[in-house]
């Protein structure tokens, strides 16, 4: 299913180098500093002079740590972060396969589940984003929410507080679901089994639950502070809307499935125009159908504990793939003014103002019909083995996880060859040798455009994707301070650069270079227009603002003067 990545694990990425190079560096910063300033963490040596940084992005600390042996034994943050990618395909099956075989007693029924919900479509529209792969948690939080419910013991519970923080320390948007998920879990069960949601068995909840955001205020507090001091730092209604699902997009698969990317490309046309692959979220057809009469047999059939995983499912995928549609109705490419749930949310519930891609509720609803899934699974070979013996229902349950197998099967995923450590450029090794923090600008920034240099924005610009993701990547070697970056938010800092680099090399820009306190100025002359590096050298006849020091082939680095 991630074919040929394992092979290919120690020197190449999924499809681009700019999200998977990120992972990678947000994995090695994170054991760097956990190793050595662990009350540094958050301030990361990117964008320059700005503290916080890494809450730009998941922190992924939980996936960090996981991944330490690999770092220790390879020193290769790329390779880790390819391993952790295939790792968290094997969690996510194996945490629904546990949820589902609970839930029902059969351990097919929880292949089933594991299969569905491990490699449903949409997993694969972020294999680029480690932190959107790493689901695995959530099935565990909820195995463990159930066997608390039923059991009482209070194992379970600890267990179900520690995967809930698990969960949320390695991706923000699955920690504010999974909370909902279990306060929807609480408020079905009040409903449904009401003597079974005694006074003592929900403060214990809530006291697990309050000691989980004990431990997981910490990391979030540089969030929060981020998103009280910076209004730049949220998500604008206009950009939540630009990225809700589309009606249509339930019936869209990701172009990487082999089987529905290709029977669904006839519809892709809105999913390439706003929003990119997050928005396909097609369940399967296998997962929506087994589903849909998994539902039906267990209000037909189900009692007590049965009947209550009929409701909390069936509420789950109902309520997560509404809020996929994000707070405004789109119906095949055509945008209506009808408010949707999500607006609560967006509004009323902290920490949605920093999720920008609403259809990643999917996970949830893909979760939601593996489970129920696995009910119409069960039911379907157990007729089988009554009519027709266990041969019989042996067969059939192979022909069902054959097809399941074959409808959820990726192409082979294109991939992307970087460089390891040893191989960066000359004038980062040089780099690592500089005393200090050494803050440095690496030249050029993004080109300057009215419509891409606003706070925002920066993101769809060109000339951003093309020179920071590697700076980021290639500043594993020295964790020098740089004024460069590449994250899922960009600071006024980098704008302001932007702007005042526009033309260079200028007066006003020299100026901002000694303003931000820079040490170093690299220029990169294989990324510069011959016009203006002739501009520069022309200036440092007559200028003495900056003093070359090294030269590294096309690279040259510039000591600016105070």
């Amino acid at each position: 299913m991630t074919r040929p990545i394992l092979l290919k694990a120690s020197n190449h990425t999924i499809d681009n180098p700019d999200d998977p190079t990120l992972q990678a560096w947000t994995l090695d910063w994170d054991l760097h500093e956990l190793t050595t300033h662990p009350l540094n963490l958050f301030n990361a040596n990117m964008f320059y002079p700005n503290g916080d940084t890494l809450a730009y992005s998941d922190h992924q600390v939980v996936n960090a740590v996981l991944g330490a042996p690999i770092v220790a034994v390879t020193g290769n943050p790329v390779q880790t972060a390819n391993y952790l990618l295939i790792f968290n395909f094997f969690l996510c099956g194996l945490g629904a396969y546990l949820l589902a075989y609970h839930l029902t007693g059969n351990r097919l029924a929880g292949v089933f589940a594991g299969i569905a919900f491990a490699y449903v479509p949409n997993r694969l529209a972020h294999v680029t984003h480690l932190n959107l792969t790493s689901a695995g948690w959530m099935p565990l939080t909820l195995l463990f929410m159930h066997k608390y419910a039923e059991e009482k013991k209070t194992k379970d519970l600890i267990l179900m507080a520690v995967f809930f923080v698990l969960q949320t320390l390695v991706a923000w948007h699955y920690g504010l679901m999974l909370a909902l998920l279990i306060l929807l879990f609480f408020v079905v069960r009040l409903i449904t089994m009401r003597p079974a949601v005694t006074l003592r068995w929900t403060l214990t909840l809530v006291l697990a639950l309050a000691c989980a955001f004990v431990v997981i205020y910490p990391f979030a507090r540089p969030y929060l502070n981020l998103q009280k001091q910076d209004p730049n730092y949220v998500r604008t209604r206009t950009e939540v809307d630009a990225f809700s699902s589309d009606v249509q997009d339930f019936f869209v698969a990701p172009r990487e499935n082999l089987v529905w990317g290709t029977i669904t490309r006839g519809i892709r046309s809105n999913i390439d125009s706003r929003g990119g692959e997050e928005r396909a979220i097609f369940p399967g057809m296998l997962a929506l159908l087994l589903g849909v009469f998994g539902t039906v047999v267990l209000f037909r059939g189900g009692k007590g504990e049965q009947r209550f995983t009929a409701w909390f499912y069936s509420a789950a995928v109902v309520f997560s793939a509404v809020f996929s549609l994000g707070t405004v109705l789109w119906v095949f490419g055509h945008k209506y003014s009808i408010p949707m749930p999500y607006w609560v949310l967006y509004y009323l519930v902290p920490g949605f103002k920093g999720m920008r891609v609403p259809p990643r509720f999917s996970v949830v609803t893909a979760l939601g019909l593996a489970v129920l899934a696995a009910f119409g699974f069960k039911w379907i070979v157990t007729k089988v083995n009554k009519k027709k013996g266990v041969k019989a229902s042996a067969v059939v349950s192979v022909v069902i996880l054959v097809l399941l197998v074959v409808e959820l099967m990726s192409i082979s995923l294109p991939t992307v060859k970087v460089p390891v450590k040893g191989q960066f450029p000359a004038v980062y090794h040089w780099l690592a040798t500089q005393e200090g923090e050494t803050p440095t600008l690496e030249y050029p920034v993004a080109t300057y455009d009215p419509k891409t240099s606003q706070p925002g924005t920066m993101q769809y610009s060109e000339t951003w994707l093309l020179f920071e993701p590697m700076r980021v990547y290639y500043s594993t070697l020295h964790w020098k301070k740089i004024l460069n970056g590449f994250s899922g938010y960009v600071p006024q800092s980098y704008y302001d650069a932007v702007r005042e680099l526009n033309g260079f090399p200028t007066k006003s820009g020299m100026a901002f270079l000694k303003k931000e306190k820079l040490r170093y100025l690299i220029v990169h002359g294989g990324q510069t227009d011959p016009t203006t590096l002739a501009r520069l050298a022309a200036w440092n006849k007559t200028h003495s603002d900056l003093k070359l020091v090294k030269t590294f082939g096309s690279d040259r680095v510039y000591a600016v003067q105070k």
